[in-house]
Order: structure tokens, then sequence, then C-alpha cells
């Protein structure tokens, strides 16, 4: 078993170094991104050591601290992410107690979110979520150049077949799916 695995490496080495050497400007892509990824991912898990929270749910309960009551379509316009990931989110952050759901006062047919005292001190304690920074990194762009790396991005991620899925919030697995070895984003 040591010796297949020891020839895999081995061939999986002479193959790389047979493969040309990829554009500088590729290299410089792929560690902007990996730097953008490992930026949610600390602060995700920082969230996660210092109030017991995903990156995720931290970002949701930032949005609904900068406005709330609002519905579930409103936070996910807020989240740039779709209904339902935001939903997954908020259930889960009902259930701790740190976000309460009430019939709206302007619909009776619609759910207002709002967050509880206890969602409020949660913030009081918590880390600045990556995503807050990421958007508001993103939106000081220029507008031509936000289109063209938003047209960009969409490019690879339609060439690479991987939009598939909707996009969910970036880490949305909280520290309860990752200790069972559950995670929706890799």
């Amino acid at each position: 078993m040591v010796t297949q695995a020891k020839g895999r490496a081995l061939a999986s080495a002479e193959a790389a170094a047979r493969a040309p050497a990829l554009p500088e400007e590729v290299r410089e892509v792929l560690n902007s991104l990996r730097q953008i990824v490992r930026s949610l991912r600390v602060s995700s898990r920082a969230a996660e050591q210092r109030v017991g929270l995903s990156g995720a749910q931290l970002f949701v309960l930032s949005c609904l601290a900068r406005q709330s009551p609002c519905s579930v379509n409103e936070l996910a316009a807020r989240t740039a992410t779709d209904q339902s990931s935001v939903s997954v989110v908020v259930s889960r952050l009902v259930a701790l107690g740190h976000v309460r759901r009430t019939t709206s006062k302007k619909d009776r047919r619609s759910v207002d979110l709002s967050l509880t005292r206890s969602g409020r001190g949660l913030l009081e304690r918590a880390p600045e979520a990556a995503q807050d920074r990421l958007i508001s990194t993103l939106s000081e762009l220029p507008k031509a150049e936000l289109k063209t790396l938003s047209r960009l991005l969409g490019k690879v991620v339609d060439i690479a077949e991987v939009s598939a899925q909707a996009p969910s919030l970036f880490f949305e697995e909280g520290p309860e799916l990752v200790k069972k070895g559950r995670t929706r984003n890799g």
C-alpha cells in the first residue's frame, strides 16, 4: 500500500514537472482569490471562537443590526444572496434566540425579522464580519471596474461549470456542522 502511494506521488510529481508553467497572471489571480477566501475563513473561525457563530450567521446579524425589522427577501438583498440561503441561516439564529420572527404590521401575510437582546449583545462582543469588509471594499471600486470584475468572474464560473447551485453565504455551515464533518462550502 505504501509503495502504491509513493508511486502515485512520484507520477504526480513527474506530471507536474512536465506541465508547462502557468502564466504569471493566472498565478496572481489565484493568489488574490486565495487571500480573499483565507480572510473570510479566518474571520469565520474568529467568530466561531469568540461568540460561537459561523461567519454567515455573524454577517446576517450585522445586516439586521443596520436595519430591522425586515423581511427575508429584504435581508437576502442586503446579504447579496438568495432567499433560501438566508432562510437557513435565519432559522439557526432564531433557534439560538438571536433573531425574532414576528408577523409584519404592514402586511399580515409577511414575516419581519429583528434582533433580540441576545443578538444585539452578541454583536457587541463579535469581531467584524469579513463579508461586510468585502462588500465595503467592492463598493469603493469605480462602477466600470466593478462591472468588469463581475463579468470576468461570471465568465470564469461559467467556463469552470461551477454555477449549477445557487450561491450560498460564505461559510454558511456553522461549528455544529463542521464538527460532524458535514459542510456545504468547501
